[in-house]
């Protein structure tokens, strides 16, 4: 049956709101992007309102919190379950249908004039069996992936902020720290460190350029990469184990991600910093040194509200604790197989992912019964 999206939805735009101690996620237009105290809502749908991330869709079935960059979206479920409305969401392309000037946005009033149409409860009901399951072995890979983060971020913390490393019972330590080890700047461990292109985007080019939107959770995720044809020097192609750090606008300035496998004819852009460690040193030490940094970077913008920008200075210039260079390599073989690992959970989620985006719009038009 046909609805206008007013039939099946109301909105309610979400707070500012400034993440603080707790387990109540707070949702961005991008996704999770703290956590507080509080829930202000439960069991609804999350849009990305405004900016890079407009038209994005989320589904909290517990509690939560939500900033002023979403739209919270509660369902008439006597017409449409949530779930349902998830994936119908997801597949509408809503960013095709915002508005403004200076950027994109959605709202309330181009939102209620859409029109779809909705099987009955029961039929919603089958064709999310068959979505769902797909994305609960998604998330069982995302968990798996988390533990094994922890387990890198926590072998780092354990050796070099507490130094608790093999050998630290015989160790001697000069004004606090191992003898050996010196304070330096992030551009004395870095081969490269620079911004990215002012990429010529074209669905056709044969380049690859990644922004922002693909440093999300700690790992560089190509699928939200465009496609380009600006030609960039071969250094500048992404690497494994590359270190990158958003740095311009709000929201996600300061976020560091790695970049996990190899990826030909990709490079950055000039809203992304590009940290690549010196042969000598190892890429994941120093990944972790600027994971450790993030929260600093995050409170390092510089410029107007909505367009701060983290200068590469601040970066290079940032001081960091080197490691005697033989522990830093048996951290390094310590922690490859699990970033290996990673990959290979990444390749899993993307296979699992391509199969259920090809399913997705045959099952909500009808044309693959279920």
């Amino acid at each position: 049956m046909e609805y206008h999206f007013s039939d099946l939805f109301t909105w309610t735009s979400g707070k500012p709101i400034t993440p603080s101690d707790g387990n109540i996620p707070i949702y961005g237009s991008n996704g999770v992007i703290g956590y507080s105290d509080k829930a202000k809502y439960h069991n609804k749908i999350i849009l990305g309102r405004v900016g890079a991330y407009c038209g994005s869709v989320a589904y909290c079935p517990t509690d939560f919190d939500a900033t002023d960059n979403t739209l919270i979206t509660t369902c008439d479920t006597s017409r449409i379950l949530y779930s349902y409305a998830y994936y119908l969401l997801k597949q509408f392309d809503l960013n095709g249908y915002a508005g403004g000037a200076a950027q994109p946005l959605i709202t309330q009033g181009l939102l209620k004039h859409l029109k779809c149409d909705v099987p009955a409860i029961y039929q919603q009901q089958r064709i999310v069996a068959h979505l769902s399951a797909y994305d609960n072995l998604i998330e069982v890979n995302n968990k798996r992936i988390k533990v094994l983060e922890q387990m890198a971020e926590n072998l780092y913390k354990e050796w070099f902020v507490r130094f608790r490393f093999p050998g630290h019972e015989s160790a001697e330590f000069v004004d606090g720290i191992p003898k050996g080890w010196e304070y330096c700047s992030v551009e004395s461990l870095s081969d490269i460190l620079q911004r990215g292109i002012s990429p010529d985007y074209d669905d056709e080019g044969k380049l690859i350029v990644i922004s922002q939107k693909c440093i999300r959770q700690n790992i560089m995720d190509i699928r939200e990469a465009r496609q380009q044809t600006k030609a960039f020097k071969p250094e500048l192609n992404l690497q494994d184990g590359d270190t990158v750090i958003c740095s311009t606008g709000t929201g996600t300035l300061g976020r560091v991600g790695q970049v996990y496998g190899d990826y030909p004819n990709t490079t950055f852009d000039s809203h992304v910093t590009l940290v690549r460690s010196k042969e000598n040193l190892g890429k994941h030490y120093l990944y972790w040194i600027l994971k450790e940094m993030q929260p600093w970077f995050m409170n390092m913008g510089i410029g107007s509200t909505n367009q701060q920008e983290l200068y590469r200075s601040t970066i290079k210039n940032a001081k960091a604790l080197r490691a005697e260079e033989s522990l830093v390599k048996r951290f390094e073989s310590i922690i490859d197989p699990i970033h290996q690992e990673i990959i290979n959970l990444i390749k899993s989620q993307d296979s699992l992912t391509q199969q259920r985006d090809l399913l997705l719009p045959r099952l909500m038009s009808g044309k693959l019964e279920v």
